[in-house]
């Protein structure tokens, strides 16, 4: 018996051991949607029927050519339009990317390491990235907190 002849079911083997579990995943349908969470981590912080809250949107935090913290963002839109509103959930992740992007963009080109961060600014660029990506205006963005996390 060659080599080649010897190492070829072994290596279908592994191959099949490899594929065998992403196979299962594509044919399974999509899991269904966790429950709300009722231990407060998802509080609603208004009864307003027009506001959006957005997941929490973070930065990398660099100094000296480093990662040196976090910058993290909770936000949501004011929408008054329910037009826009739907737009706006099927726009979201398009959304979550411009935020992620402007954010990025702030804590390479803005902000400095140590100081206070500029929530005027941060407001600013976030509500273009928002105003940008939907194409129109009318989602106005509403910061809740700006917290830095260091090293």
């Amino acid at each position: 018996m060659n080599l080649s002849s010897r190492l070829l079911p072994a290596l279908l083997g592994l191959v099949l051991a490899l594929v065998a579990p992403l196979a299962g995943a594509v044919a399974s349908p999509p899991a269904a949607a966790p429950a709300p969470a009722e231990d407060g981590r998802h509080r609603t912080i208004t009864s307003s029927e027009t506001y959006m809250p957005l997941p929490a949107i973070a930065a990398t935090v660099q100094s000296n050519r480093r990662a040196r913290g976090l910058l993290q963002i909770e936000a949501g839109l004011e929408i008054s339009d329910a037009r826009l509103r739907q737009r706006v959930e099927l726009y979201m992740p398009r959304l979550r990317n411009a935020y992620l992007s402007a954010l990025s963009t702030y804590t390479g080109m803005y902000y400095r390491y140590g100081d206070v961060p500029d929530a005027d600014r941060i407001s600013r660029i976030l509500q273009e990235a928002t105003d940008t990506t939907l194409g129109q205006e009318g989602a106005e963005v509403l910061i809740g907190m700006i917290m830095i996390h260091g090293d």
